[in-house]
């Protein structure tokens, strides 16, 4: 069969949507199902088969749905929220960053014992379990319409710990490169505060136009391509894009003040065949191989990361007396992982320090990434509902 990105997609798109009706029919979160429809059509399954590969194109794909999906995390997060809830947000940000990465390090010390390297691959992936796939989680929340301090704290944190996670990074690479600290935090905190004020400048800029607009249905191709520019500037000026795209939701729903669902209804309006789009393709890249490489150090990895996010939330939650349901289940809310996390260990191979240790930390990463965007939705759907922050039931109307 002739390769085809046209047609693997639309066999994904059409495989997820099937797929999306026994969700519906069981109460399932439908993202894993899509998910799992990506993993019926990757290349050691029916892609294989078929002689179906994705190319090139199914980057630019995922990166505009991530871009989207970080747009309404911004606009998700209101001020008012923010305000009442800062202080939430903040410790549990840091609470699950430190837990992965502390228990992390211990257990993958402990695996690895006497063997080389141990030391500089428990750092490494000490520091990749910071950060958090916000795509999983804000497709669950959008699905189940959940509203609450939860929900509200959920979203913070995963805008947040992508931020913490590259600054770690950056100081792991001067630690282990001999780089100047300085520099590289230098180079980091330019990433964070060009993508913050990027943002901000951007989202300011399309509050003011559309203040401007009279006819409804200019808002999306407005919305869409303010988006699309933010992620163009973001890349070419080295900033953070998932960064700019938060921030640009944000700032436009608050400077746009009491009109600012405006400027988000029309990208909620497509979210689910953004969804769809991301997770088929997350699920396409399954990969067999990858998966039974070192599954040992994986399933230590994707247990550590968890218990070290769920207590780590949870003891920063009791600090500062955090409402009930935030204590008890906003560690289940933060286990999904994916592009953050793999594109900052592809980008270890680029370092000689890392020269044997490289590929295994990528293996264990995309392996674990397989897990959790398959059990990670599981997750997030039991919290929201344990507390009791689920307004509506999943499935078509």
């Amino acid at each position: 069969m002739p390769e085809s990105l046209f047609l693997y997609l639309g066999l994904l798109l059409v495989t997820g949507l099937l797929l999306s009706l026994v969700a519906a029919r069981f109460n399932l979160p439908r993202i894993a199902l899509y998910a799992l429809a990506g993993l019926i059509w990757s290349q050691d399954s029916l892609g294989g088969v078929f002689e179906l590969q994705l190319g090139a194109g199914s980057a630019l794909l995922t990166d505009t749905a991530l871009a989207l999906i970080a747009y309404l995390i911004g606009g998700s997060v209101t001020a008012r929220q923010l305000k009442r809830l800062g202080s939430t947000i903040v410790f549990c940000t840091v609470g699950e960053v430190l837990g992965a990465a502390v228990v992390v390090f211990l257990s993958v010390c402990l695996f690895l014992s006497g063997q080389a390297e141990v030391i500089l691959i428990a750092a490494a992936l000490a520091v990749l379990a910071a950060s958090t796939a916000p795509a999983a989680t804000v497709a669950v929340i959008h699905e189940y319409r959940s509203r609450g301090p939860l929900t509200t704290s959920l979203l913070g944190v995963v805008a947040l710990d992508d931020a913490i996670g590259i600054i770690l990074f950056s100081l792991l690479l001067a630690a282990t490169t001999g780089s100047s600290v300085t520099g590289v935090m230098s180079m980091a905190l330019i990433e964070i505060g060009g993508a913050l004020l990027l943002g901000a400048v951007l989202g300011w800029a399309l509050a003011g136009f559309g203040h401007r607009v009279r006819n409804p249905h200019f808002f999306l191709p407005m919305v869409l391509s303010t988006v699309v520019l933010s992620q163009g500037l973001a890349e070419v000026w080295h900033c953070s894009p998932l960064l700019t795209a938060m921030t640009l939701g944000f700032v436009a729903r608050a400077t746009f003040k009491s009109g600012g669902e405006r400027l988000l209804a029309p990208v909620e309006y497509l979210e689910e065949f953004v969804f769809l789009v991301f997770f088929t393709l997350a699920g396409a890249h399954f990969d067999l191989d990858v998966l039974l490489s070192g599954i040992g150090l994986v399933l230590i990895y994707v247990l550590a990361r968890v218990l070290g996010k769920m207590g780590g939330t949870n003891l920063a939650a009791r600090f500062i007396d955090a409402p009930e349901p935030v204590r008890k289940y906003i560690g289940l809310g933060v286990v999904p992982q994916a592009g953050i996390a793999i594109g900052l260990a592809l980008s270890l191979l680029n370092h000689p320090v890392f020269e044997e240790s490289g590929l295994l930390i990528v293996n264990v990463i995309l392996a674990s990434t397989l897990i959790y965007e398959l059990l990670g939705p599981f997750a997030t759907r039991y919290a929201l509902q344990k507390a009791g922050e689920i307004k509506g039931e999943s499935g078509y109307e």
